[in-house]
């Protein structure tokens, strides 16, 4: 398995240990947060969007190094909170598999400009999972030589967009 999917057999020994602990929920998932920050698992970007890869495009798929207005213009959305997620793995306690299971349904990402969350539909391709692309960070994502040469490579191929119809969460979080 690689390593930006790996499912720990630790993590789940933790939030067993959390789940069973007599903490407040509140407690439990500031601690359930901490454990996770910065996890390939969390904020998996598994979308961009057609304005943003043109965002990229237009740099020649180069990744922004100085501080400028094109880094502020990505956002990333989830459909789904880590915070829901959270409420979710700490009603019930849940066995490694479906543990596993519903944080990859509901950590997946779509890599958009901020203009698009203001919009009540954009058009998107999906980014395969298996190249371990665009992975969380503690802070924002990682955007190096694997991600311009997989961007330049789908830029060459004809790509067919798709839609999201259903309004955007306006607390999406900015890189």
């Amino acid at each position: 398995m690689r390593f930006w999917n790996y499912k720990s057999e630790e993590f789940y020994k933790v939030y067993s240990q959390i789940f069973d602990s007599n903490f407040s929920i509140e407690k439990k998932k500031i601690l359930l947060k901490a454990l996770f920050s910065g996890e390939y698992c969390l904020m998996r970007i598994t979308s961009i969007s057609k304005q943003c890869f043109e965002e990229y495009k237009k740099n020649d798929f180069k990744k922004v190094t100085k501080f400028k207005r094109a880094n502020k213009r990505f956002i990333r959305y989830q459909p789904i909170t880590f915070s829901e997620t959270l409420k979710k793995i700490l009603d019930r306690k849940f066995d490694i598999k479906d543990f596993w299971k519903i944080i990859d349904e509901n950590e997946k990402t779509h890599l958009i400009t901020k203009g698009e969350r203001e919009k009540e539909e954009y058009s998107y391709i999906n980014i395969p999972i298996e190249g371990g692309y665009f992975l969380n960070k503690t802070a924002g994502f990682e955007y190096g030589k694997k991600e311009e040469l997989y961007l330049k490579y789908i830029s060459k191929q004809k790509i067919r967009w798709k839609k999201k119809f259903k309004p955007l969460d306006k607390d999406a979080t900015i890189k």
